[in-house]
């Protein structure tokens, strides 16, 4: 929303994969559209009304090829939306990291990971989950793109990798924050990323875990500084758009995946870059006016996160920065400068 973030957000580009780029590495290729469809709503009221049977699908490879086809291209986005509020330093420093993939599946973040991040072959990819058919789907995706880099997948990792990303992807919801916990401190990595489901009961979790993790490390997105946590519910939402045949495919099930709600954090060990220019983060937005746009920012000041409402008049935005206002996200970064205060309200203008 400022210049410097949608510089970071363009050097990105769009994002999508369609269904028929996948599917020649999926375990069971030639699955039909309809078993597809069948399979996919099975799986949903697992996840939504019977998680006692949540790990059922991980056991049958019908079921792993069908929960890779809908939800491995539609949750990549997050892992662009997410990259895309990060300083362009810290970008720079991930790519020649080992990144450890905890709770791969059938190596969604890894495979996004390596797309967007464009990592150099040799650079150490690392796929861990429980289940030996979703690392043999995740091994056969990640070969099929990247055939010449090397890709190791292990039921269990528990090394010390000091220089190394360690990932949780949709993983904290399912191992617990404890698990989580453990592995955090066994691998001590350089940095710790998360994107997981954006509910309210999982974040008090996460908030517990945020606590932990500021012992040793520095927290980039989304907080603005270290400082206790203001809100009781933080997520990031995403909206976004698929490749047509994954549309489709989401029209089919009737699950709608143009919106999606997530809670993203990022955090790096303490003292190893010097921090950037302290930045709010949008958790709420709340009008468009005709002459201003209106949001709930959470930002740092005198050394506490707080939340506030600021208003942005449109008069002191270009047309590009409008038309992104009219599109922005919960989760979007700013810097901003207070120009005055009305009642509870400040109106800024954008640095």
């Amino acid at each position: 929303m400022s210049k410097k973030l949608n510089e970071s957000e363009w050097a990105f580009g769009p994002f999508s994969l369609s269904l028929q780029e996948l599917k020649p590495y999926l375990l069971i290729s030639n699955i039909t559209e309809s078993e597809t469809v069948k399979l996919i709503n099975e799986m949903s009221v697992k996840f939504t009304k019977k998680r006692e049977q949540i790990t059922d699908y991980v056991f049958e490879h019908r079921h792993v090829s069908a929960y890779a086809s809908f939800y491995l291209p539609t949750n990549i986005p997050k892992l662009h939306f997410l990259l895309s509020k990060l300083p362009p330093a810290v970008l720079e420093d991930f790519k020649n990291r080992p990144f450890i993939d905890m709770g791969t599946g059938p190596g969604t973040f890894s495979l996004g990971w390596k797309k967007l991040m464009k990592t150099p072959g040799h650079v150490e990819m690392i796929g861990v989950d429980s289940s030996q058919i979703m690392l043999d789907q995740a091994k056969k995706i990640m070969n099929g793109f990247f055939p010449k880099d090397k890709f190791e997948v292990f039921r269990k990792f528990d090394e010390k990798k000091s220089n190394s990303i360690l990932f949780f992807g949709h993983s904290i919801n399912e191992m617990g924050r404890e698990k989580a916990q453990d592995h955090i401190m066994t691998i001590d990595p350089e940095y710790v990323l998360w994107i997981e489901p954006g509910t309210s009961e999982l974040f008090s979790e996460l908030k517990v875990l945020r606590d932990v993790m500021l012992d040793h490390y520095d927290v980039l997105y989304p907080c603005p500084s270290n400082a206790a946590c203001p809100n009781d519910w933080c997520h990031q939402v995403l909206r976004t758009s698929h490749a047509q045949d994954v549309e489709r495919l989401s029209q089919l099930v009737s699950l709608d995946r143009k919106i999606l709600p997530m809670t993203a954090h990022v955090y790096r060990r303490k003292s190893k870059i010097p921090t950037s220019e302290t930045s709010a983060t949008v958790i709420r937005y709340i009008q468009e006016t005709k002459f201003s746009f209106e949001y709930e920012v959470c930002f740092a000041e005198n050394g506490e996160n707080k939340n506030v409402v600021i208003e942005i008049q449109k008069k002191h935005l270009g047309k590009v920065e409008e038309k992104h206002f009219k599109h922005s996200n919960v989760g979007d970064r700013m810097t901003f400068s207070v120009e005055k205060i009305i009642g509870e309200k400040l109106r800024v203008r954008l640095l």
